[in-house]
């Protein structure tokens, strides 16, 4: 157990507004086959939705501490929610237009909450646990998506999809509620800004520090990775093998459930190995594989073999975050953890931004996925032996 009592209340207040977050997060990808018939669209023009979030989480994620500093922990994380909460309402428009504003409004709010909950747990937690616990507040991602991937289709399907927004809407309300009642779990500590002057300041929340260079670089690849892997492979599904949104639904779940297991399961063998950096190489390793596999899916491919490729995905796209904020943590002192969380958030966040355009442009050029993912395959490979190569803690 954690040497800190208050390690693990921190982690849990972090985990469930994460998981608040994850559920508004992933609403926008199931989104795709119930307004893609509705507006004339292909499923894969709503997957554009993930280059807007970024996008609003790339130009607010760098003033994490700014808010933190303004309005203090608690404030901060309760106007975040406030501004996910509007986005979400939002996409009640159901136009292609209104849908990816609502995005970039979502990911305004998104981005910050991110690095605020990751330097909640990092503060909190012992050095010799900190990679299992960052791992397990990571894990309400995925825990968000497979619980999503299971009930909001079934529910819009049913019920309609304006029936599955509002209940999104209400587990964000909840969130922000819950913020406020929970106040002193959200305190962070924050150093002063180190620049003099409003330029220097600004300037610096867009640089990116000389020693995480290298590392921040890898990240860029691991964040258009996970875009590939999950809404790419859950968009092949629909597009390609023709399953039905439900069975996609459920591949989705599985590839999240995946990483609600791997996710503590890295985090746990990072702290036993020391070394973080050797994990990622492991994760790109793995997303090679998983790339070219997805390659080989076809409408008479057997349901079983689904599930392993789902759990190649899982550990592929979605088990590097918490691994890689367990790298950068042991580069950044204590008090900066609020302000270079946020500026790691806003620089992975162009790979998140640009997987979108990226794999949607390579399928329109070649007529399919093949090429898009196998793109991914041969740079996760070069990224996986540079790591190695360089092997840090």
């Amino acid at each position: 157990m954690p040497k800190s009592p208050r390690a693990i209340p921190v982690l849990i207040a972090a985990a469930t507004t994460q998981f608040a977050a994850g559920i508004g997060f992933w609403t926008f990808n199931l989104l795709a086959p119930e307004l893609a018939p509705e507006t004339g669209l292909n499923e894969r023009d709503f997957g554009m939705w993930i280059t807007f979030v970024f996008l609003g989480s790339l130009l607010s994620s760098p003033f994490t501490g700014v808010f933190v500093r303004t309005w203090g922990g608690p404030g901060a994380m309760v106007r975040l929610f406030a501004v996910m909460l509007g986005a979400m309402a939002l996409t009640l428009s159901g136009t292609w237009t209104g849908v990816m504003f609502a995005a970039f409004l979502f990911g305004l709010g998104y981005g910050p909450q991110g690095p605020m909950g990751m330097t909640l747990v990092t503060q909190a937690a012992d050095r010799r646990q900190r990679g299992f616990l960052l791992a397990l507040r990571h894990a309400a991602v995925p825990l968000a998506a497979t619980v999503l991937g299971r009930a909001l289709p079934p529910l819009m399907i049913w019920a309609g999809w304006q029936t599955g927004i509002l209940s999104v809407t209400g587990v964000l309300a909840l969130a922000l509620l819950f913020a406020l009642l929970a106040a002193p779990l959200f305190k962070i500590e924050a150093a002063p800004p180190r620049h003099t002057t409003i330029f220097a300041r600004f300037r610096g929340l867009f640089t990116v520090p000389p020693n995480l260079r290298f590392l921040w670089g890898a990240g860029l690849v691991f964040a258009l990775t996970q875009t590939a892997v999950t809404t790419f492979a859950y968009l092949y599904l629909l597009e390609v093998a023709h399953l039905s949104p439900i069975a996609a639904g459920i591949f989705a779940s599985n590839l999240q459930l995946t990483a609600l297991v791997g996710r503590p399961v890295l985090g746990w063998f990072t702290d036993r190995v020391g070394s973080a950096q050797m994990v990622l190489a492991g994760v790109a390793f793995v997303t090679v594989i998983a790339s070219v596999c997805l390659t080989q899916v076809t409408p008479d491919t057997p349901a079983w073999m689904l599930i392993p490729l789902a759990m190649a995905c899982g550990i592929s796209g979605q088990c590097w975050n918490s691994v890689f904020v367990t790298a950068m943590s042991f580069r950044v002192d204590a008090g900066d953890l609020a302000e270079l969380n946020g500026r790691a958030f806003a620089f992975l966040s162009i790979g998140w931004m640009a997987a979108p355009p990226m794999m949607w442009g390579l399928i329109e050029l070649t007529g399919g996925y093949t090429v898009a993912l196998l793109t991914v395959a041969g740079i996760n490979a070069v990224v996986g032996f540079v790591l190695v190569l360089r092997r840090e803690r």
